[in-house]
């Protein structure tokens, strides 16, 4: 997906307790799941790289975040967008079978 609903409130209401360096981390993550499609991995150097975070600080604000709003399964999944993702594909069916009739 290349362009995802952000509403303000829900977002602030949520993350007061954010750092500003988790706050920049959970908005990259969110970025990067809803670009990818997919779960972000659960390797975390990998995701660290990803993210360009190199100290110990900035390793214990991915996890921070990661456990706060990720919950971890086949990859961290977080309920919000992946139900926005399915939202989007079922969408995209229905035109494509719309535009099909005509």
């Amino acid at each position: 997906m290349h362009y995802y609903q952000f509403n303000i409130a829900d977002y602030r209401k949520d993350t007061m307790h954010l750092s500003r360096l988790e706050h920049g981390i959970y908005r990259d993550l969110i970025d990067w799941y809803y670009l990818d499609e997919n779960p972000i991995p659960l390797e975390t150097q990998v995701v660290m790289r990803r993210l360009r975070l190199d100290t110990e600080e900035e390793a214990k604000a991915l996890n921070n975040v990661l456990s706060d709003f990720f919950s971890k399964a086949d990859g961290w999944h977080h309920d919000r967008i992946d139900q926005d993702i399915r939202d989007y594909h079922a969408m995209a069916d229905k035109n494509k079978a719309n535009g099909k009739l005509g």
